[in-house]
C-alpha cells in the first residue's frame, strides 16, 4: 500500500509540473528575393525559418496550425517520440490540413534537444515551411551559459523544387 502512495504522489508531481504549451503556425504563401529574382516561397508565421518553437521535457504541446494556403499542408516533427497520428505525415499517420482548414496537434515532450519541424505536403519544406524545435531539460542544464542561439541553415534556388528532385534522382549517385 506504501508503495502505491508513492507511486501516485510521483505521477501527480510530475503532472502538476508539466504545463500545456500553445503555439499558432500560420502557413502562407510568401514573395522573397533572396537571388536578385523574386519568387514564392512559403512561410511558417511571416518567416523563413519559421519561429523556434520552445517547451521544457514534460509539457504538452498543443501547436495550432493554420493552413493559408489554397493546397493541403502538413508538420512533421522530426525526432520527436510522439504519437503516431500526431507524426505530421499525410495520407500514412492522418490526414493533410485542408486548403483555409486549421489542427491542433497535441503531444507530450518526452525528451530534451534540438530539433526541427518541416512540411511533409510535396515538397514545401524545400520552399521554406521549416522551423526549429528545443525542448529543454526538465531538470536544467548541467553547465551554466548565459544564453543559447539556434542556428538553422539552408539554401535556396529559384528552380523549381521539384526540378531539383527529379535531375537527383536522374543523375543515378
Amino acid at each position: 500500500m506504501k508503495i502505491i502512495f508513492i507511486f501516485l504522489c510521483c505521477v501527480y508531481v510530475s503532472a502538476a509540473l508539466a504545463k500545456d504549451v500553445h503555439y499558432q503556425l500560420n502557413v502562407d504563401y510568401k514573395i522573397v528575393n533572396f537571388s536578385g529574382q523574386p519568387a514564392q516561397a512559403m512561410a511558417v508565421n511571416d518567416s523563413i525559418p519559421g519561429p523556434v518553437l520552445e517547451f521544457t521535457e514534460g509539457d504538452i504541446a498543443k501547436i495550432t496550425v493554420v493552413n493559408h494556403t489554397s493546397d493541403e499542408a502538413s508538420i512533421h516533427w522530426h525526432g520527436l517520440l510522439l504519437p503516431q497520428e500526431q507524426d505530421g505525415v499525410p495520407y500514412l499517420t492522418y490526414f493533410p490540413i485542408e486548403a483555409g482548414a486549421t489542427f491542433e496537434y497535441q503531444f507530450e515532450l518526452k525528451h530534451a534537444g534540438t530539433y526541427w519541424y518541416h512540411s511533409h505536403t510535396r515538397i514545401d519544406e524545400q520552399k521554406g515551411q521549416y522551423g526549429a524545435i528545443v525542448v529543454h531539460p526538465k531538470n536544467g542544464y548541467q553547465d551554466d551559459f548565459e544564453h543559447d542561439v539556434v542556428v538553422q541553415l539552408s539554401d535556396w534556388t529559384d528552380e523549381d523544387p521539384l526540378d531539383v528532385l527529379k535531375n537527383l534522382k536522374k543523375d543515378g549517385d
